[in-house]
Formats: C-alpha cells, structure tokens, sequence
C-alpha cells in the first residue's frame, strides 16, 4: 500500500502546546534532499522507515539490517519505503511511502488506516543528510501525517534524556529475563543431578543381580567402578575335561580264536602297527 503524496512545510508545525520548534537551515536542508545522493537512495528504494524512532536512536540514524543485542542476532525490519521524496525553497516538503509485507509494516498500514499517528523525519543537521521517515504515534508536525518527534534537531542533551528512560526500561525487563533463565537452567541441573543418581542406584542393582543370577566373580578396584567377569568359558573346560576322562573310547575287541589261528595273528598284527602290542 502506497500513500497518497504526503505535504507538509517546515515553518508550520501545526501545533501550538505539544512539540518543539524547528529552525533549520531550510536551504542546505532542501539541497540535502534534492541531491543526486538523497535522490538515488529514493529511486532504488534504499530509504527504509521503521515503527518509532527506537532503532535510529540506539544504532544510528541510518542503521543496519542486523544487530547484536545480549550476544543474539536481532533484526531491524523496516515498515516502509521512502517512494518519492522532494524540497521546495520555502521549506515544502513531498514525500510518498510504501508500506511493506512486515510485522512492523502491517502495524503502521494499520495505524495509518486507522488515522493514528504520522511521519516523522530523522535528519542529520551537521551534514545536514536527510536520512528518511519513521512511523510514530504523535509526529511532531502535525501536518506530516498524509491523510517529526523529529530526530533531525533533537540535541544531545534532549535525546539522552528522552532514551534512557527506555533503555532502562529494556534493560531491567533484560535482567527479569536473565534472572528467569538463571532459575530455569538451576532447576533443570538440579533435576538432571537426580536422575543421574537414581540411575547409578539402578546400574548397581542391575549389576548385583546379574553377579547372582550368572555366577560372576567382581574385580573390585578403587579407581574404578566394580567390574565383573564371566567364569563360564573355564568351567566349561574343567568340564569338557572332566567328561573327557569319563568318556568311553573305542579300543579293539579280542577276537575269538579259530583252529587255523589266522585271526589271532591278524589281531597281533594290528596291536603291533599302532604300537598297542607288548
């Protein structure tokens, strides 16, 4: 969704009780905003709005598309587009914007439908740049809404005071957070301490009812855990011995004797070849 062309000057703030007054340089301003630098930036696109001025606040005027907060990843979606941009002398400015397919975009598409809330611009005096417009419940040109607070002018001074009250906000709402974590990760040690213990007490008893139940011997050393190992592979050897010496081995049978006394010779002879003979 694209807004209709948005009109406002920067002589008229269009407040009388709320706000600051501005006093810029409404020519180096208007300059800065019909250079060839400014007016790339709007023709490629490359001029993102964001839902307030919080991101602008603590990670510049023109910040990145990720930062590092806490050692996580954070990203700054933008909410919309900066689509036409242009300065007259007397301090008009021009502006269209496009909302875009993001969390932040949809709740300004909302608010802007609603009719909640404006642009407010962010501007650089020293450069002077004009760094682009951020979506805000109460712009400070009142004009500025289509249907700036503005960063642009704000001092030093000012802008610590307006920030820090939120960036001790965020901070103590960092440490609620930490602090629950803390208690999470205690608990879930605490609870795996537990089950490390009662499955050493189960690994014990396992270990005793196998040292019964198969007739194992346990090598008990100090250094480590009680080890246990199997008897059987020698029991079975005294035992095949055993069976060994008891078993019937196949031994010659006398023959009986004839008149001829052939088979008593053929016997003697069979002793004798197997060394059996006297």
């Amino acid at each position: 969704m694209e807004t209709p062309l948005i009109v406002y000057n920067l002589g008229d703030r269009g407040r009388k009780h709320r706000g600051k007054e501005r006093n810029f340089n409404l020519r180096k301003l208007a300059a800065a905003i019909n250079s060839d630098e400014t007016q790339e930036r709007v023709k490629n696109r490359d001029m993102p709005g964001f839902y307030g001025h919080l991101f602008r606040a603590r990670f510049g005027l023109n910040p990145p598309e990720t930062v590092i907060v806490g050692g996580n990843v954070v990203r700054l979606d933008p909410a919309f587009v900066t689509t036409h941009l242009r300065a007259l002398p007397d301090g008009t400015i021009e502006h269209k914007a496009e909302f875009l397919n993001t969390d932040a975009g949809q709740l300004a598409q909302k608010a802007y439908a609603s009719k909640f809330g404006g642009f407010s611009s962010a501007i650089d005096q020293i450069k002077p740049e004009f760094c682009g417009f951020d979506y805000v419940f109460e712009p400070n040109f009142n004009n500025n809404r289509g249907y700036s607070v503005a960063l642009d002018s704000v001092s030093v001074a000012e802008r610590d005071a307006v920030f820090d009250s939120i960036i001790v906000a965020e901070y103590k709402d960092q440490m609620t957070g930490c602090l629950r974590l803390l208690d999470s990760v205690s608990k879930a040690h605490e609870l795996a301490l537990q089950s490390v213990d009662h499955l050493r007490q189960e690994n014990e008893e396992l270990m005793s009812m196998l040292a019964v139940g198969r007739d194992e011997a346990a090598l008990d050393s100090v250094p480590i855990l009680p080890l246990s190992v199997s008897r059987a592979p020698a029991q079975r050897i005294i035992s095949d011995i055993a069976s060994f010496r008891n078993a019937r081995l196949p031994r010659f049978v006398e023959p009986k004797g004839d008149e001829s006394g052939q088979m008593e010779r053929a016997y003697d002879r069979l002793l004798n070849r197997f060394g059996i003979g006297g």
